[in-house]
């Protein structure tokens, strides 16, 4: 044997491994159309094996496949009654009457009271929902706001749940989509 890394000899590795190995990497030469086939097995008993360890291969994993369920309607369908509750719960709490309006401060508050909001409602654990939490807070200063959203979505499954709070000194509104997944 030589000291070349691609040289590995029988007793080290198996037949079949060497034969699923990259073609590149497997058999250096290719063996001759004209030639017998005994110069063929000679020639794949002289070319280099490859192991899978070596080429950073892995046996595949067979991949798993469901069957359709044809099912269209949730097992636990939405309440829209108990949306509206954590969404009001959760405003009230983050933005009552001691909460100041900080334009650095606002933005990461709001993300973490949508944040808050979408983690409760998934523990309730709707069946194949899901969830758009938006939120938006500002200060009164003389300006006007204006929001539209448009979806294209099933008006039997699909909807949303609006609560705002308004104050002299500040408004928040927050919107929550829900979207049934099939």
């Amino acid at each position: 044997m030589g000291d070349s890394p691609d040289a590995v000899s029988k007793e080290q590795f198996p037949e079949s491994i060497g034969k699923e190995a990259i073609p590149e990497q497997a058999v250096r030469e290719k063996p001759k159309a004209k030639e017998g086939k005994d110069k063929k097995a000679k020639e794949d008993d002289k070319g280099t094996r490859v192991s899978a360890i070596q080429t950073g291969l892995t046996a595949k994993q067979p991949v798993v496949r469901y069957a359709p369920t044809y099912r269209l309607e949730p097992k636990n369908p939405l309440k829209h009654e108990r949306l509206e509750i954590i969404v009001k719960a959760e405003m009230n709490k983050h933005y009552g009457d001691d909460y100041t309006f900080h334009p650095k401060y606002s933005l990461h508050m709001a993300a973490q009271v949508a944040e808050d909001i979408k983690s409760r409602i998934k523990l309730l654990n709707f069946d194949r929902y899901r969830y758009i939490v938006l939120i938006n807070v500002g200060e009164y200063l003389m300006q006007g706001l204006y929001s539209m959203a448009n979806f294209l979505w099933d008006a039997e499954k699909d909807g949303y749940v609006n609560y705002n709070i308004q104050t002299t000194k500040f408004f928040a509104v927050c919107t929550v989509f829900y979207i049934y997944y099939d």
